[in-house]
């Protein structure tokens, strides 16, 4: 009678969905939940900034690439702080395809790079599955620093100068653990048959220094430089 909408409901659900837990040191405890989402910050830098840099992921992937969280089907995006194993602080952080989770030891969540990088690596879980060693492993690594990257190069957080630009890491506790411009400054190659080219059996047959090779590759067609004698034009992220 009165041409008022008495009721309506969404047929679109959210899809965006960040669990942060908090281990508090615990040896191998995935914590206890302190922020869901849509909840207000914790006061706990490393919980909020896990939340926020989940966020950054998930947007990039689903505005760049149309793609909903890591499978593809919005797995909600879950993460541990303050987690360690055998000894605490663990100085580090990983995605885990047992648990379908990222844990941070105290303070590796303050990184955005790391976090979409280690993210990257559900998302090659779910859609190669590459093998975690030798070459194969070795572009699972490039994927998730590349990837990771983007997401630092373009959320507008952490650090953006361009002394750290396509370097993963800088704003973990430790600093930075590597260039993408210029892998051999770590020790890593920035070519198949560079010297620093490692064939031998440790880190799973050197997939975090192999990944030079394509980190390398990525600089170049995206900012574009003279390399072995050639000059390459970059064109950019989007491309």
């Amino acid at each position: 009678h009165t041409g008022s909408v008495a009721f309506h409901y969404p047929l679109v659900h959210s899809v965006k969905v960040r669990k942060i837990h908090d281990a508090k040191s615990v040896p191998f405890s995935l914590g206890t939940l302190i922020r869901n989402e849509g909840d207000p910050p914790t006061g706990i830098a490393d919980a909020d900034n896990a939340y926020t840099f989940f966020g950054d992921t998930y947007d990039f992937y689903y505005n760049v690439h149309g793609r909903d969280s890591i499978d593809n089907h919005g797995l909600p995006m879950v993460g541990t702080i303050n987690y360690c194993e055998f000894s605490c602080p663990w100085a580090n952080a990983g995605w885990s395809d047992v648990f379908q989770r990222m844990v941070f030891g105290q303070g590796y969540a303050s990184a955005d790079d790391v976090i979409s990088h280690e993210l990257t690596h559900g998302v090659t879980t779910s859609e190669s599955n590459l093998i975690y060693a030798y070459e194969p492993g070795a572009i699972n690594e490039a994927f998730s620093d590349i990837w990771g990257e983007f997401v630092d190069l373009t959320n507008g957080r952490g650090t953006d100068t361009d002394a750290v630009r396509w370097l993963m890491g800088e704003d973990i506790p430790i600093g930075a653990i590597r260039s993408m411009s210029d892998p051999t400054i770590f020790g890593d190659p920035d070519r198949r048959y560079s010297p620093f080219y490692y064939e031998g059996p440790f880190d799973n047959g050197g997939v975090h220094w192999n990944s030079g090779v394509i980190n390398k590759l990525a600089y170049l067609l995206t900012d574009g430089d003279t390399f072995q004698g050639y000059t390459i034009e970059g064109i950019g992220i989007p491309k």
